[in-house]
């Protein structure tokens, strides 16, 4: 079964099929022709956040990897990328480590729909979302196959660790999932 960990004490994977795993690459083509840059940082205005966005990978496990340093946010490059006509492009980012202490994503669970969502691409474009849903969702009950969709409607997907931390799992028992569409307004 495929879940999502490692959002908070200690940096860890979130999990993602590795079958699907297309070769690297700084830019995504979700279909023919619609090649966009790739993220270079995030900003959820209403809760003070500008980070940086780093690509990441699949683990040895086969997990998708997630920034060691927790101020930075992975983007899921085997995916969309955000700006992409269809998919989901996924954003994973800690709510804490023990020893660094808050991450990125430490309030992402406080965002509201409507609130805006800018991604800043390589190219120094800006792509803008808009809040639709936030969810809590249990690790063990999360939508893996809905979060990494490479079809249907764009969207950007955020995720982090939330809920009660289990000491004797070093996790959190549940993943903050934040889906957000484009609103069209380009650098707003």
């Amino acid at each position: 079964m495929l879940a999502l960990a490692g959002c908070g004490g200690a940096p860890g994977p979130v999990a993602t099929p590795v079958a699907d795993r297309p070769p690297p690459s700084s830019a995504v083509a979700s279909e023919p022709g619609d090649r966009v840059a790739g993220p270079s940082r995030v900003r959820l205005a209403s809760l003070d956040v500008d980070a940086e966005v780093v690509d990441v990978g699949v683990d040895d496990r086969g997990e998708m990897e997630v920034p060691q340093d927790v101020s930075t946010v992975g983007w899921y490059r085997f995916g969309p990328g955000p700006g992409a006509s269809s998919g989901s492009a996924v954003l994973s980012g800690h709510v804490d480590d023990r020893v660094q202490g808050r991450g990125a994503f430490y309030r992402l669970g406080e965002l509201s729909p409507g609130d805006p969502v800018q991604v800043e691409l390589t190219d120094g474009t800006v792509t803008a979302y808009v809040v639709d849903r936030v969810r809590r969702i249990a690790k063990e009950e999360l939508p893996v196959e809905e979060l990494f969709a490479r079809d249907g409607a764009p969207v950007l997907t955020l995720v982090t660790c939330g809920g009660d931390f289990d000491r004797e799992a070093r996790s959190y028992r549940e993943n903050v999932v934040v889906t957000a569409t484009p609103s069209g307004d380009g650098a707003a």
